[in-house]
């Protein structure tokens, strides 16, 4: 069905806009790519029929979480524009829907960089200049502060008290 150069991430996004029912999208990455955007809309009701597949259900902001929790854990970019070519939405639908749930954009980054810096506190003895680095701080008295703000106490004392 597929040509096999076809990339894993292209295929995702068009799963995932098909499944969010964006059918203009899907038209336009399939285009793009050489595959009828019928049979995608076919292969993914058959799918959802037989119960491989299914509509995300979840609030787009719980979806949004583990995208960009995913992205962050394998470091790569988490910008607003990933997650939403993920969901198979617009960057501006994205905004609409989590300001619906009322959320934005920059609190689901900062409470998954809150997530896996404390993760990496816990389980790594990286020292805390490191961590900074990896959760993608240019300073590593910025993680401090950020680190300060989330537990109400500095990264060594926690990291000291967690082992």
């Amino acid at each position: 069905m597929y040509p096999q150069s076809t990339p894993f991430n292209s295929l995702k996004t068009i799963l995932n806009s098909a499944l969010n029912g964006n059918r203009d999208h899907v038209e336009a990455v399939c285009q793009r790519m050489g595959i009828n955007p019928t049979e995608v809309f076919d292969y993914v009701c058959q799918a959802m029929e037989y119960g491989a597949g299914y509509r995300q259900t979840q609030p787009v902001a719980e979806q949004a979480r583990a995208i960009v929790l995913r992205r962050l854990d394998h470091q790569q970019t988490a910008q607003i524009e990933d997650v939403a070519d993920e969901l198979g939405l617009s960057v501006r639908s994205l905004q609409r829907r989590l300001q619906a749930e009322d959320v934005n954009f920059r609190e689901i980054i900062d409470y998954a960089r809150r997530d896996i810096a404390l993760r990496l506190i816990r389980t790594t003895q990286h020292n805390i200049n490191e961590i900074a680095c990896v959760m993608g701080y240019d300073e590593p008295s910025s993680f401090r502060r950020a680190f300060k703000k989330w537990t109400g106490h500095n990264p060594k004392a926690y990291q000291l008290s967690a082992c």
